[in-house]
This record gives structure tokens, C-alpha cells and sequence, in this order.
């Protein structure tokens, strides 16, 4: 009985989850055909691999759809938004993923992987310096003053720079648009966090638009087969105007990075729609993008040293020296869209392999998670 009710459950959250995400592309497909782009995927002549699973479902296809209409690539290994969260579950440990997410950690299972200096941080409620020894909340907001400006993060949950806070001195304050940086503040954020020092990009990011951290996200996969990491997709993200942030929820647009590191001719946004100009930029003119050897490196370097999760996007900034810093492992709902749209198939020659081993896979789970856009 208890089996039983346990499916109920599962088979419920997932109803209401793939309704979410039928919501979620009947947006996009109204925003792509009232622009006059909308075209339907050719089933006929190129029959999708997901259509062969027991976790396909009819509404699967709007998704390829979307990404024939936005890229006119007919690929058959289109992996949809719910078989990838389908997906995600099934290869990502999520009791013993949830680690790898707490930023705090970085320097303690990746000490050889670059990040921003943290100054401070506050682990389990208690204070910590940069090399983690114990400090008090005076010592720490006595010790701000000597920083120009700072950002704080919240070490677990920042998916989509959730509370990200830049903090710059004025007057003997460190201030934001918001708060000052004091004790009171501290006490009253709700979460653990790090404090580290603002890093000034290279002005190949900062061309595009100089108020946001423009970003390189990497997506691997480690094989279920071999074991081995495979860099599948890298992308620049790109912020909107005045934000600092480079989430293209939030008004921002991405581009990709191709295997010889050059930059794609045009960029997209969330919709689907196409931009050649970004911040008066002609992008096709750009070429190489810098770091980015050293960037593929440290994130296989980074990816080899988790054995419990097989999707990863990792996220990189690069200094105005050229020095890449890691910044973020997102290890579960990971967005999808901009791979697709810009490089077609999601998993490339992985798919099969991957398809079949969730299909067949004792522990997969019903689909729980609701994608971030």
C-alpha cells in the first residue's frame, strides 16, 4: 500500500509539473508565431529519438518545434525540457549531488581550481575568514572597511542570482541600492553566504555589456558507459543593460562558443529571438574568444573530481589579466534551451546511450523539478 500511495504521489507532481511546462512552451510558440518564425518540426522525415522511450509523451514535440522554428536545424536527438529534467534526476545523485552546490566548499574539494578571493563566510550560522578559521561578526564588518567593493553571494541557493548583492564603498559605507553592508544586514540575511572580492573582467566580456559579469557556461556530461567527461556545449552569457547579472530570464541574451573557440555569428534571447548586434557589436566580426583553453580544462579538471553527477554546467568569469576563475557548479535544473537553439541536438552522439540507460535505469525517478526560464 505504501508503494502504492508513493507512486500516487510521484505520478501527481509529475502531472502538475509537465503542465508547468506546457504552459511554459505554448509561450514561446505564441511568441514565435505571432513574429511570423513559427515552423513545425519535420516528423516524417526526421523521427525524433525520444518518440522510442517509455518517458516520451506527445507534448514533447512542441519543444522541437521550438527549436526548429528558432534554428531550422531538424536534428532527431532534440532532447524536450521534461525528458531532460526526466533525465537530470535519473543521472545526478540528488541526495549526494546537493554538496558540490554549497560555493563554501570550492576551495576545500577544488583547492587547485582558481575562484574569486572569498573574504568571509558564514557556514551553519558561524563566521568564517578566507582560510576558515572562526571570526566573530565585529571582527568581520570592522575588517569590510577595508574593501572598496565586494559582492555576496549566497553559498547554496544563487540559481539565477538569487540574492547576489554588489556592495560598493561611499562615505565610509559599503552600499548597494538597498542595504549597508553592517552587522544589522548580516544578521538579517537568512542564509549562508560569501563574501569575495570584485573582479573586474577582461574587456572582451566587458564589450558587450560593461555593468554585467558576462559568463562562460560550460555543459558536460560523464559518460554512463565509460566514465569519461565530455564537453558538450560552451556558451557567453550576456546581462541586459544596467543589470549586473547575465541570466537571459532577466533580459539577457546568449551566445555560443564553438570547438575552435570562436564565437557564433548571432545571439538569442529567451524567446527565440535572434540579435546579429549586441551593444552596437557586430558579433560575427569577434573571432576567439580568450581563456577559453584554460577555461576547458579546469572544467574537466573540476568534473572529474564529482563522481555523483553527470550533467554539469559549470560557470566561469575571466579577469581583465585573461585568468579564468570558477565561479558556479549548477548540477539540477539546469536550464537547456540555449544549446539547442544555437548547436541542435543537446547530447550530441551521447543521446542513445543516455536515452537508453534512463529508460531502463531501477532508480529513476518521476519528474519532481520545474525548470528555471
Amino acid at each position: 500500500m505504501k508503494k502504492i500511495i508513493k507512486k500516487i504521489i510521484k505520478e501527481v507532481v509529475s502531472s502538475i509539473t509537465r503542465k508547468k511546462q506546457r504552459d511554459n512552451i505554448a509561450k514561446l510558440l505564441d511568441n514565435l508565431k505571432s513574429k511570423g518564425f513559427y515552423k513545425k518540426y519535420p516528423l516524417e522525415h526526421y523521427p525524433p529519438a525520444i518518440t522510442n522511450y517509455s518517458f516520451y509523451r506527445k507534448s514533447d514535440l512542441k519543444w522541437l518545434d521550438f527549436y526548429f522554428s528558432v534554428n531550422e536545424k531538424a536534428d532527431q536527438n532534440y532532447i524536450s525540457v521534461p525528458i531532460y529534467y526526466f533525465i537530470e534526476t535519473s543521472l545526478n545523485h540528488q541526495m549526494l549531488i546537493y554538496g558540490v552546490k554549497e560555493k563554501n566548499f570550492y576551495n576545500k574539494f577544488l583547492p587547485d581550481i582558481p575562484t574569486p578571493k572569498t573574504l568571509f563566510r558564514r557556514i551553519n550560522g558561524f563566521y568564517y575568514d578566507t582560510y576558515y578559521q572562526k571570526i566573530d561578526l565585529n571582527e568581520l564588518t570592522h575588517s569590510l572597511k577595508a574593501h572598496g567593493k565586494l559582492i555576496l553571494k549566497p553559498s547554496i541557493e544563487s540559481g539565477s542570482g538569487s540574492s547576489i548583492q554588489i556592495f560598493e564603498q561611499t562615505d565610509g559605507l559599503l552600499l548597494n541600492n538597498k542595504n549597508v553592508l553592517n552587522a544589522e544586514f548580516l544578521n538579517n540575511y537568512h542564509k549562508n553566504f560569501l563574501i569575495q572580492e570584485f573582479i573586474t573582467q577582461h574587456d572582451f566580456f566587458s564589450q558587450f555589456n560593461p555593468t554585467s559579469n558576462n559568463t562562460v557556461r560550460v555543459f558536460l556530461y560523464r559518460s554512463i558507459r565509460d566514465d569519461s567527461v565530455n564537453i558538450l556545449h560552451c556558451l557567453l552569457r550576456v546581462g541586459a543593460p544596467g543589470s549586473y547579472l547575465d541570466h537571459d530570464h532577466l533580459g539577457g541574451v546568449v551566445l555560443a562558443i564553438d570547438d575552435r573557440n570562436m564565437i557564433s555569428q548571432h545571439a538569442f534571447d529567451m524567446y527565440g529571438n535572434k540579435y546579429k548586434i549586441v551593444n552596437d557589436i557586430n558579433v560575427s566580426l569577434l573571432g576567439q574568444v580568450p581563456a577559453m583553453d584554460k577555461i576547458r580544462k579546469l572544467s574537466i579538471d573540476i568534473a572529474n573530481s564529482i563522481y555523483y553527477g553527470r550533467i554539469l554546467a559549470l560557470d566561469f568569469t575571466v579577469t581583465n589579466e585573461g585568468n579564468p576563475l570558477f565561479l558556479e557548479i549548477n548540477c539540477w535544473r539546469n536550464g537547456i534551451n540555449q544549446y539547442q537553439m544555437h548547436n541542435g541536438s543537446l547530447f550530441k552522439e551521447f543521446t542513445l546511450e543516455i536515452l537508453e540507460h534512463c529508460n531502463t535505469d531501477p532508480t529513476k525517478l518521476y519528474i519532481v523539478q520545474i525548470p528555471r526560464y
